[in-house]
C-alpha cells in the first residue's frame, strides 16, 4: 500500500464545508445522527423507570432493528429509482412524526406496548429508506473526485454524535425528562428534513418502469461481478460476529466485576468515540492508493482491544486500545464505503450499499446473541482471544487475494483538476 497524501487535505475538506450544498448536507446528516444516537439510551432508561422488564425492552428495541434489515433490499431498490434527496425528506419526516408521538405516549403512566412497537418500527422503516438513498446521495452532492473527503467529515460528525448523544439522552432521562429526551430526537430529523429541502441538486434521469424484482436483480448482478466487494462483505459481517459483538457485549461483563465498573467501562467507551475522531481525521489526511489493504490492516488492528480484555490489561491500557479500536473501525468504514461509492455506477448504488448493508448491519444482532453462549462455552477471555485470532486469519487469507490489491482509489482531487 502506498500512502498518497492529498494536496493541500486541510484546504480540500474546508473547501468542501464551504459549499452551500454539502454544508446543508451535513448538518442534516449531523443532526439525524445525533437523535439517532439518543434513543438507544433514552428509550432503555425511560421503559425501566415505569416498571418494564428487561424483555419488554429487548421486544422494542427489536421492533425498531427488524423493518430496518426487512425493508433495507426495498431501500435500495427504491432510492435508485426514486430522488434520493426527496426520499431522504420522507424518511426524516417518518421519523419525526413517530418520535413526536412517541414523545406524547411515554407522557403516561403505563405506555401500552403496542403503542410502543408500532412507533419504533417506523422509526425503523425510516431508518431502512434513508440509509441507502444517503450513500447514493454523497456522490451527487460532494463530486465523486471528493467522495473520501467528504465521508471523512460525515465519519468524523459520527464520532462525536455518538459521545454526545447517549450522554445527552442519559443525562435527560435522569432529570426525569425521557419524554424531552425522545422529543429531541424528533427535532433532530424535521431540522435534517428542513435542511436537505434546502439542497440543490439537478434531478436524475429516472430509469424506465420495471418490476421491483427486475431492478433487484441488476442490484445483485452488479454486486456479484465486483469480486472484492463480495470479500469485504463476508468479511464485515465477519467482524459483527467475532470483534464488534464480543467488545461491546463481553468487554463491560469483564468490566463489572471490578470496583466502580460501570464508570471503567464509560471511559473506554470514550476512548472508543474519540478514536473514531482522530480516524475520521486520518482519512482527510491520507488518501491510500490501494484501499482495500488499508482496509485489511485497520481490520486487523481492531484486534488489539479483544487481545487486551483478554489478557486482563489495565484499564488506561485498555482505553488505549479501545481508541485504537475507534480509529480503525472509523477508516474501515469510510474506505469501504468511498470504494463502494467510486466503484459502482450511480444507477445501481443505493441497490449495491443495501446490500453491503444488509449483512453489516444484520449480522449485528446474530453477533450479540452469540456472545453470551459462546462466551459460557468456551470461556469469555477465550471467545475473545478465539475472535481476534479468526479475525487476523481472514486479514491474512484477504490480503493473499489479487482482488484487494488490484482495487485503487480514485485519484486524489488536485489529479482531477
Amino acid at each position: 500500500m502506498e500512502p498518497v497524501p492529498a494536496a493541500r487535505p486541510r484546504g480540500q475538506y474546508r473547501a468542501l464545508l464551504r459549499e452551500r450544498d454539502f454544508c446543508l448536507f451535513f448538518v442534516a446528516t449531523t443532526s439525524s445522527t445525533l437523535g439517532s444516537a439518543i434513543i438507544p439510551v433514552a428509550m432503555t432508561f425511560a421503559l425501566l423507570a415505569r416498571g418494564r422488564s428487561a424483555t419488554t425492552i429487548g421486544l422494542v428495541l427489536a421492533a425498531q432493528t427488524a423493518p430496518t434489515i426487512v425493508l433495507m433490499l426495498a431501500g435500495g431498490v427504491v432510492g435508485d429509482r426514486w430522488p434520493r434527496r426527496r426520499l431522504m425528506i420522507g424518511a426524516d419526516l417518518l421519523r419525526c412524526v413517530s418520535q413526536s408521538l412517541l414523545a406524547g405516549v411515554l407522557t403516561l403512566r403505563h405506555p401500552p406496548l403496542p403503542a410502543l412497537l408500532a412507533l419504533v418500527a417506523c422509526l425503523g422503516i425510516g431508518n431502512a429508506f434513508y440509509g441507502p438513498a444517503e450513500t447514493g446521495l454523497i456522490p451527487e452532492i460532494a463530486g465523486r473526485h471528493r467522495i473520501r473527503q467528504a465521508n471523512g467529515l460525515l465519519s468524523i460528525s459520527s464520532s462525536l454524535t455518538a459521545i454526545v448523544g447517549p450522554s445527552l439522552g442519559g443525562l435527560l432521562v435522569s432529570l426525569g425528562n425521557a419524554p424531552l429526551a425522545i422529543g429531541l430526537d424528533a427535532t433532530s430529523y424535521a431540522i435534517s428534513a428542513c435542511c436537505l429541502a434546502l439542497i440543490r441538486t439537478a434531478m436524475r434521469d429516472r430509469p424506465p418502469p420495471a418490476s421491483f424484482l427486475h431492478d433487484f436483480r441488476l442490484g445483485w448482478r452488479e454486486f456479484r461481478t465486483h469480486g472484492w466487494l463480495r470479500l469485504v462483505t463476508a468479511q464485515y459481517g465477519l467482524l459483527d460476529l467475532v470483534a464488534f459483538a464480543p467488545f461491546f457485549v463481553l468487554g463491560p461483563v469483564l468490566l463489572a466485576s471490578r470496583p466502580d465498573g460501570a464508570r471503567l467501562w464509560g471511559l473506554v467507551s470514550s476512548a472508543t468515540g474519540m478514536g473514531g475522531v482522530l480516524g475520521g481525521l486520518l482519512v482527510l489526511r491520507i488518501h491510500p492508493a490501494r484501499p482495500l489493504v488499508a482496509f485489511e490492516l485497520a481490520a486487523a488492528l481492531l484486534t488489539l482491544p479483544l487481545v487486551m480484555l483478554a489478557l486482563h490489561v489495565p484499564v488506561l491500557v485498555l482505553a488505549l486500545g479501545s481508541a485504537v479500536f475507534g480509529a480503525a473501525l472509523a477508516v474501515l468504514n469510510v474506505t469501504v464505503q468511498t470504494a463502494v461509492q467510486e466503484q459502482i455506477p450511480h444507477t445501481v448504488l443505493s441497490r449495491v450499499n443495501a446490500l453491503f448493508s444488509l449483512v453489516a448491519v444484520g449480522m449485528g444482532p446474530v453477533g450479540f446473541a452469540l456472545c453470551g453462549p459462546m462466551a459460557h462455552m468456551v470461556g469469555t477471555r477465550r471467545w475473545l482471544g478465539i475472535g481476534a485470532g479468526i479475525i487476523l486469519l481472514s486479514v491474512a487469507a484477504l490480503l493473499m487475494s489479487r482482488r484487494i490489491w488490484g482495487l485503487q482509489a480514485a485519484p486524489p482531487p488536485d489529479a482531477t483538476g
